[in-house]
Formats: structure tokens, C-alpha cells, sequence
């Protein structure tokens, strides 16, 4: 029925494969905010909540999707999945530190 350690690993699989939508969230909600300057590029700067939460979103489910006990450990591709999916909030993290 897909409540297994089958349907576990199908659930990684889509994982990895979703995990470069924060990511495509983010480059699309930064090209959007560059087009404008001034008050108009601090207006439309909530656009890129959006991809943060996302981000965010794809963390929490990819930590806890690895954590589940499956027939074996976490292969790289699923850690590589997550840094992937975590990089909005890296360059939101970085520019708070930075700035």
C-alpha cells in the first residue's frame, strides 16, 4: 500500500527531485525585485518570503524524511538534496550576518 519502507523510498525520491523548487522560487522572486530600484524594489521585497518559507518548508521534510529508519543510512544524495533546498535561507543568513 506504500506505508512501507517502499513507499519511504519513493517518498526520498520525489524528495530530490522537488528539491530545487526553493531554489527556482528564489532566482525567479530575485529576478523580480531587480527589475525595479528604489522604493519599488523595497516594495516588492516580501516577494521573496515566499521562497524562504518554501525553503524552509523543504528542510523540515527532507530532515525528517531522511530520519525516518529505512533499509539503509541517508546516501549523499539526500544530504545534497537538503543543502540544495536549504540555499534561500543560507543567502538570507549570510546577508543578515553581512549586513
Amino acid at each position: 500500500m506504500g506505508g512501507g519502507v517502499e513507499g519511504r523510498g519513493s517518498l526520498k525520491k520525489y524528495f530530490r527531485l522537488l528539491s530545487w523548487v526553493p531554489v527556482m522560487a528564489w532566482v525567479y522572486a530575485r529576478s523580480v525585485v531587480d527589475r525595479y530600484d528604489g522604493w519599488g524594489a523595497w516594495a516588492a521585497a516580501p516577494l521573496l518570503l515566499l521562497p524562504v518559507a518554501l525553503s524552509a518548508l523543504f528542510v523540515g521534510v527532507g530532515l525528517l524524511v531522511i530520519g525516518r529508519p529505512t533499509k539503509g543510512r541517508p546516501v549523499t544524495w539526500d544530504w545534497i538534496a537538503i543543502g540544495v533546498s536549504a540555499l534561500p535561507l543560507l543567502w538570507i543568513a549570510l546577508r543578515l550576518i553581512t549586513s
